[in-house]
């Protein structure tokens, strides 16, 4: 867990876990990234990797109106990444645990999207695990993984998880529209494109705000390359607009920034490079938090 204020709002990055991926699992020339583009774009790191870190940063906010967690990673005993992948994650509830977090105080949870990695930790155990909760989430998300596009293409792989938590969480799930109030304190984003409701929060206490991003980017590489898209990213054109579009946003009104998969804690700031962007880590020099 790493605590933090955003004007008076008492807020924690809570980890569910995280993993090595080999890069190319995420930047290959079927989602439009050439070998030579990867190749160039480590370049500029001065960095020769071959993994792409990928954390899961839940985001918790002490909100007037109770507790609210942002996406609730991907619950115990996951073994759908394989059984070594597995033992590294679903470790949000541990961390909520050690940090006095009961699953019945948590008012309010706000998905940024149904990818399973962001609901499975609801749902995992066949009840809902945040039982007194109201749970969020976009109602063009809840309208595509509902229709019959959903079982098709690049998105089938992900429907039968995402219809699960749907049918687990039933009358519990409220559906918004963008640009909505969930809490006086947090506001919902358009940023559809990784998927068709995929939904940034804008949390906001006085004069300072949180742009919370879910997985508008995975790695640094994204920012520097805003127009390479991953195998995941339903719509790409949309992804990279709205990519572009908050990240602009995000650079010009100087905002917090908060990425699910970024190495944690996954606060930083955008900063602008030329045509593209830099990732800044809100600690200096990242720090190595133990994660439970």
């Amino acid at each position: 867990m790493y605590e933090f204020k955003v004007g008076e709002l008492p807020c924690a990055v809570v980890s569910d876990g995280a993993a090595a991926a080999p890069l190319t699992l995420f930047f290959n020339p079927e989602s439009g990234v050439s070998d030579a583009a990867l190749r160039q774009g480590l370049l500029v790191e001065r960095n020769v990797r071959t993994t792409i870190d990928v954390n899961y940063n839940s985001l918790l906010v002490h909100a007037r109106s109770g507790v609210v967690l942002i996406d609730t990673g991907l619950g115990e005993r996951f073994m759908g990444y394989g059984e070594d992948l597995g033992a590294l994650l679903g470790k949000l509830g541990a961390n909520l645990a050690a940090a006095a977090v009961s699953p019945g105080s948590v008012r309010t949870v706000v998905f940024t999207h149904l990818h399973q990695d962001h609901v499975r930790g609801a749902i995992w155990s066949g009840v809902r695990t945040f039982a007194r909760a109201e749970h969020v989430a976009s109602a063009a998300e809840v309208a595509f993984w509902t229709s019959a596009e959903a079982r098709t293409g690049r998105a089938a792989s992900e429907a039968d998880q995402a219809g699960a938590a749907l049918a687990a969480l039933g009358p519990h799930l409220r559906a918004i529209g963008f640009d909505v109030a969930i809490t006086p304190e947090i506001r919902s984003v358009d940023a559809s494109g990784h998927t068709p409701g995929h939904t940034a929060l804008l949390i906001h206490s006085g004069s300072e705000r949180l742009l919370c991003t879910g997985d508008l980017f995975y790695d640094p590489l994204q920012l520097r390359h805003p127009d390479w898209t991953t195998p995941y990213d339903f719509d790409r054109p949309a992804s990279v607009a709205s990519r572009c579009r908050l990240a602009n946003w995000a650079v010009d009104e100087e905002l917090l920034v908060h990425s699910y998969h970024m190495p944690f804690p996954g606060l930083g700031r955008i900063r602008r490079q030329g045509d593209a962007f830099e990732w800044e880590s809100a600690l200096s020099p990242p720090a190595r938090l133990g994660l439970t």
